[in-house]
């Protein structure tokens, strides 16, 4: 299949681009949270609450090292679409072998810091010494399968940068299916506890990872590495670095924000851990819609920017608007009417369920200044404004973390509850103003001297005609 210059991000209407590729991640978002919902489930009804609280405490550990992964692929996926955009497949070749080979490299050396520090860091959060064996066992079989995380997640970046992000989707159901029957085998056939579904998550992302390669080396020529590029190319190493950096380190804000709030759940009673962290998997899946959205938004951005079709890259942006609405609305509606359910769904126990559902129902309220902020951040990410994306995020998460405690100390749990949404507050009030700026001195007037450019050009055609 010969993809080069086929990509409907570059040519179809902006609003039935983005949400056409955006539906393939939306539901391949859906499926990768779904790990984690599985394990807790099948955790939580089949092993105890005792489990289902550990594998809580672990997650934010977990999800800041493989989420740096992911973003460092991510950063990887951007500067693609940007050179393919450029139409220089070359470059993009050639950021593919290196990006490769860095992030192989930067993978092997952040799982084994983090197998060496996983109990240290869940002493840290105040873990309960009847959850810091069962977590600690968890997250150590994790790390050590976190390269297959990392393998499948480049892959996938690498096939959307061009267009594509279907195929990936296929690979990600066989992924989960296999992961929920060795959840089943392993923890309620071998008893394997808490160890066996991690033991699942590993597995399954190695076979993904796997037949996401193979696929990939043979479906698509554009992408197909030879020995030669498989080497650091030093021209391109620094924005290579910068993005995926920039990505990396804005996922670190975010889960070193859980992380802090995380240490201050654990000073809790079990039941009202295991009804939070519940809360927390349950979060993270409400949005999922918006999410996918976005990194189909940001895709959109860097190849229209890359091809420098900056009237595109508005459009894109002013279409967006629809879904913002849309997911945030929907989102907020969900959660508020089916909260109690679907915490229900991980334990029984009313304690349980009752903190899931405070959670629940207060960080819904923000979903639609949730949907803000990462919209502005899909454009920053797709036209390199890295310090503003990150310095967004940094801002909504120090104002998270702080308002966590201060809400806690002064109304109780009930009042931390809220802190998420009116971080939010101030980080889409960042994001709007800075997307504001970027409108009026980047975008506007880039797209208006093309204007003017296009139609100098057409002036002199007819006149030689």
């Amino acid at each position: 299949m010969d993809t080069i210059a086929k990509s409907p991000l570059l040519t179809d209407k902006p609003f039935k681009a983005i949400l056409k590729f955006s539906i393939p991640l939306i539901v391949g978002d859906f499926c990768q949270q779904l790990y984690n919902v599985v394990d807790s489930i099948v955790a939580g009804r089949f092993i105890g609450t005792t489990a289902l609280a550990s594998l809580g405490s672990a997650s934010p550990i977990m999800n800041i090292v493989i989420f740096i992964l992911i973003g460092f692929a991510m950063g990887s996926g951007v500067i693609m679409s940007r050179y393919y955009g450029k139409r220089d497949y070359d470059a993009l070749r050639r950021t593919m072998g290196s990006a490769l080979v860095i992030g192989i490299i930067f993978t092997l050396l952040t799982s084994a810091l983090s197998i060496g520090l996983s109990r240290p860091f869940l002493k840290l959060l105040n873990t309960h010494s009847d959850l810091l064996g069962g977590a600690d066992n968890y997250l150590k079989i994790v790390f050590a399968g976190a390269i297959f995380t990392y393998l499948y997640n480049f892959y996938c970046f690498a096939v959307r940068s061009i267009g594509d992000s279907f195929t990936p989707l296929i690979f990600l159901f066989i992924s989960v299916a296999f992961n929920g029957i060795l959840d089943v085998l392993f923890v309620v056939v071998f008893k394997w506890g808490i160890e066996g579904t991690a033991m699942a998550t590993v597995l399954a992302q190695l076979l993904s990872s796997a037949l996401c390669i193979i696929y990939t080396d043979r479906r698509f020529r554009l992408l197909r590495l030879k020995r030669r590029d498989l080497k650091i190319d030093k021209k391109i190493v620094w924005e290579i670095t910068s993005y995926s950096l920039s990505m990396s380190i804005q996922q670190v804000f975010v889960y070193v924000g859980r992380i802090a709030i995380q240490g201050l759940v654990n000073t809790y009673p079990e039941n009202v851990v295991a009804g939070v962290n519940s809360g927390t998997r349950l979060d993270a899946l409400l949005q999922t819609p918006m999410r996918g959205y976005t990194n189909a938004l940001t895709t959109y951005t860097a190849q229209n920017y890359g091809a420098k079709k900056f009237k595109r890259v508005m459009d894109g942006y002013k279409a967006s608007w629809i879904a913002v609405i849309f997911f945030g609305m929907a989102s907020t509606v969900f959660t508020v009417l089916f909260a109690e359910k679907m915490v229900g769904l991980f334990d029984s126990n009313a304690e349980v369920i009752a903190a899931g559902k405070g959670y629940l129902v207060s960080i819904g309220w923000g979903y639609m200044l949730m949907c803000l902020i990462v919209q502005s951040q899909a454009v920053f990410k797709g036209i390199g404004m890295l310090k503003t994306f990150v310095v967004s995020t940094f801002i909504s998460i120090v104002f998270r973390i702080s308002l966590s405690y201060l809400f806690e100390h002064y109304l109780g749990l009930q009042g931390m509850f809220w802190a998420p949404t009116a971080s939010w507050v101030v980080g889409g009030s960042y994001c709007v103003t800075c997307m504001a700026i970027a409108y009026r001195y980047i975008l506007k007037p880039r797209a208006e001297s093309q204007k003017l450019e296009e139609d100098a050009e057409s002036e002199k055609v007819q006149a030689d005609i």
